[in-house]
């Protein structure tokens, strides 16, 4: 039985890392046990609450999939637009003119009035719910409008609790975020550097392969690093981890940084070096020098191996201090303009020092 326990303990770190790469799982298990909760509920009330129980598991699936700040706004916004919604369809139940025509107008309108910006994400909620009156509830629009009303924000209420008992904090999913863009620009600086390691100057066509999308990277990081920071809001559980959670804040920051380098340093680098060019920037005396450089850079933002870090910034010092050699060697032999040269290693340097300064870590895991 000595053994028991720690088990018991790894079958929990095993389901917390689990949980952690994959927070829908935890967040889909929440809203399913909230869902069930609100249903079971109403179920004593009777009557047309009876009739239409499961607006209440709709309410706690609407609290549930937000972060604990900001599901008490999505909750009450939904509401607004329900409300909204139920308006329109009572107001053109009234008009006379013929069914389809009113549900015409409910639609017409619910998508207009889905735009005001106090509804935020609750606008959606207006042209479905006018149809839902407006169909569904015909017999007893006013009965109806009530169940829908009253048990959507019951389940609500049910749901935010859940929220303030067992509330997200999404460090993990923003940890991959950093991570994969990471690993884009590090595969932006190889791809620059096998550009630079042939003979000739690539093409302008030949250049589309060795570009990386590093735009839609940038945009997942600052979007899950938002919902992280948005996360630690009227949250118990983010004093456990607000060092980790603060160091992601800055590598977020440090990121998006380094990506804004990267993507100028690709533009320089495919602009002004390609075969279409009568006069390049770089030449075949620096474009070898240039992709050692960018390929130590590389490795340095990458941090793949048990390398220390004082070793790929040295690495990158020497390769950069080599290609500073060859530059000023070509402008005194050619007194051609090394300016573009000079942005790359420019460029370089500011990876290297936001890298250097970030201390990146590894991904952590027990944090759901």
């Amino acid at each position: 039985m000595s053994g028991r326990p720690g088990s018991l303990r790894e079958l929990w770190d095993r389901s917390g890392e689990a949980m952690a790469r994959h927070p829908r799982v935890p967040m889909a298990a929440k809203a399913a046990v909230a869902a069930a909760v609100a249903w079971l509920a109403v179920l004593p009330f009777g009557g047309i609450a009876d009739d239409y129980a499961y607006y209440a598991p709709l309410g706690a699936v609407i609290a549930v999939s937000a972060t604990v700040a900001k599901s008490w706004q999505v909750s009450w916004q939904s509401i607004g637009g329900i409300i909204l919604g139920a308006a329109l369809a009572f107001a053109a139940a009234r008009l006379p003119i013929a069914s389809v025509l009113e549900l015409a107008v409910v639609v017409g309108g619910g998508i207009i009035l889905a735009g005001w910006t106090r509804l935020g994400q609750g606008g959606e909620w207006v042209p479905l719910a006018g149809l839902f009156v407006l169909i569904i509830g015909s017999a007893e629009r006013v009965g109806f409008v009530v169940a829908y009303v009253g048990l959507t924000s019951l389940g609500a209420l049910i749901g935010m609790a859940f929220n303030l008992l067992w509330p997200p904090l999404p460090l993990v999913w923003a940890d991959g975020a950093l991570a994969r863009l990471r690993a884009t620009l590090a595969d932006q600086l190889d791809a620059l550097a096998g550009g630079l390691s042939h003979s000739r100057a690539p093409t302008l066509q030949e250049w589309q392969q060795f570009r990386r999308d590093v735009g839609p990277r940038t945009s997942e990081m600052r979007e899950m690093a938002a919902q992280a920071d948005e996360a630690r809001l009227v949250n118990w559980r983010a004093m456990r981890w607000r060092e980790t959670s603060d160091h992601q804040s800055r590598s977020a920051r440090d990121l998006d940084r380094l990506a804004l380098v990267v993507e100028d340093l690709t533009a320089l680098v495919v602009d002004s070096e390609h075969a279409d060019r009568e006069v390049l920037a770089l030449g075949p005396d620096l474009r070898r020098p240039s992709a050692t450089a960018m390929r130590s850079t590389a490795a340095l933002v990458r941090q793949a191996d048990d390398t220390p870090m004082e070793q790929l910034v040295a690495a990158v010092d020497a390769d950069v201090q080599a290609l500073v050699a060859a530059v000023i060697d070509v402008g005194r032999r050619t007194g051609d303009d090394v300016f573009a040269a000079g942005a790359v290693i420019t460029s370089l340097r500011q990876v290297r020092q936001v890298v250097e300064s970030s201390r990146w870590r590894a991904v952590g895991t027990d944090r759901r």
